[in-house]
């Protein structure tokens, strides 16, 4: 696999800026409280720390019965991250998470700051100096990759999994189990990476079209529909498109499948599935009736003069893009269904941090995973989380918000998770990006093509963990 992946990284890095031109996406989790903010998720150094003054929104510390066992009180949680945890002059106030953290326990979170260009290479010098952090945010080469080398240690001695918090999310956790242990506590969702559609509902009105929204409800927002709103969006004299900004791989999740599975064990080349072909036949077809508006797009400038009917970015842009047209409705809706199912599919961030290997501090790694599970299950505290948000993005409303929160909602939306981005540093960067988006990005003539190439370095890199 090294040899041959070695071999194609020249021809990789000449045209892996190509993929840029449809978009970008988000290498920080971030969790879905307020205060973990998108700018400092996806910058490469923190703001300046702030003597925190108090909260706007109080956060109850919580009960003795909740309580864990642990006697933490004036220690520090040593934290590696390019984004401060604690308090900064762009986010004054405490997390939930946090809140919960020092208020209960008496514990504080210890800053050490990195960026995110050399995050990896300080984590590593770290652990082999025995300096190791306590923490280190999940990102997706975390599994397997990081955790094949013994980066992180696993978490089974500080969850109980049948504590009903955790069992709540235990298939997820489940689903990253490596070499029969766990590795990823599933806290919640990274809520600014998650991947959504907007479009102007009054421009959408003026034009005649359905809504978008309004047929998601009704269970009747597929391919079809979404293709065809296009298509008779840009018909005409005007310069109009159809769709921009950051989109392709969320598309193709919606096939249903992922181009690598994994089963527990095995990891699985699913490159040849016939849904997969099935959605990237779609793309091409966007592609060539020309309804894709090249080049990054960011939030403030996607809706400003009507000419682009859909835009899609995480939503850490939407707070810009309703902030550019504040006299019209800026809605989200998810990405459309494959015709030939009734499920709708996303693919979700989850929001997690590493026991870092070397790391001693048990009591208080398990007390602050606890916090942030906490955040994210109990109905008083999520409702905490929304007021802050809204406080602090007032470009969201409720009702928005409450929209992107159901992507998560597995009675609504089954998660399509694509393990390859985790294999290896060339699948992460180079490979993965370019099966998604080689079509719209004119890097490939069509999916055979595509998935025919690369289909034994997909199948070398699984077979690298595989039994």
């Amino acid at each position: 696999m090294k040899r041959i992946i070695s071999y194609r990284r020249a021809v990789f890095a000449g045209i892996a800026a190509m993929i840029a031109l449809s978009g970008c996406g988000s290498t920080a989790s971030d969790s879905t409280s307020a205060q973990t903010t998108t700018a400092a998720a996806t910058t490469a150094a923190t703001t300046t720390a702030t003597e925190w003054t108090g909260d706007d929104i109080e956060v109850e510390a919580l009960d003795e019965e909740e309580t864990l066992d642990v006697d933490i009180k004036g220690k520090k949680l040593k934290w590696l991250g390019f984004y401060d945890l604690n308090p900064t002059n762009d986010s004054p106030e405490r997390s939930p998470e946090l809140a919960l953290f020092e208020d209960t326990y008496g514990a504080k979170i210890e800053y050490i700051q990195t960026s995110n260009e050399t995050r990896f290479d300080d984590l590593a010098t770290l652990i082999m100096s025995g300096d190791s952090p306590d923490i280190f945010v999940y990102e997706w080469r975390s599994f397997p990759f990081d955790i094949s080398k013994k980066q992180y240690q696993p978490i089974d001695s500080i969850i109980d999994w049948n504590e009903p918090k955790w069992a709540d999310v235990k298939d997820i956790a489940d689903s990253f189990i490596y070499k029969g242990e766990h590795y990823i506590a599933p806290l919640g969702y990274a809520f600014s990476d998650t991947q959504v559609l907007m479009y102007n509902k009054t421009l959408v009105e003026e034009e005649g079209l359905e809504d978008p929204y309004e047929l998601y409800l009704k269970g009747e927002w597929d391919w079809d529909r979404f293709t065809g709103m296009m298509n008779e969006f840009v018909g005409g004299d005007e310069e109009r498109y159809g769709i921009g900004g950051w989109w392709a791989n969320a598309f193709v999740y919606t096939a249903g499948e992922t181009i690598v599975r994994y089963d527990g064990t095995n990891f699985i080349n699913n490159i040849r599935s016939t849904n997969i072909e099935k959605a990237q036949s779609v793309i091409k077809e966007i592609y060539r009736n020309g309804l894709v508006e090249r080049g990054w797009i960011g939030g403030e400038s996607a809706f400003t003069d009507d000419h682009l009917l859909f835009y899609s970015m995480g939503t850490w842009a939407y707070n810009a893009a309703a902030l550019s047209r504040p006299d019209d409705e800026i809605q989200i809706v998810p990405f459309p269904k494959n015709p030939d199912t009734d499920k709708y599919y996303v693919s979700n961030k989850i929001s997690s941090y590493m026991w870092v290997s070397g790391s001693k501090n048990d009591d208080l790694v398990k007390a602050w995973f606890d916090c942030c599970r906490t955040v994210n299950y109990e109905d008083s505290y999520k409702q905490a989380t929304k007021d802050k948000f809204l406080k602090n993005n007032e470009g969201w409303t409720s009702e928005m918000y409450d929209i992107a929160m159901d992507f998560y909602d597995s009675s609504k939306f089954t998660q399509a998770y694509d393990y390859g981005y985790g294999l290896n540093m060339d699948m992460s960067d180079i490979v993965m990006p370019m099966l998604y988006e080689g079509i719209v990005n004119e890097q490939f003539e069509d999916w055979v093509q595509a998935r025919e190439e690369y289909y034994s370095i997909v199948q070398e890199s699984c077979d690298a963990y595989n039994e």
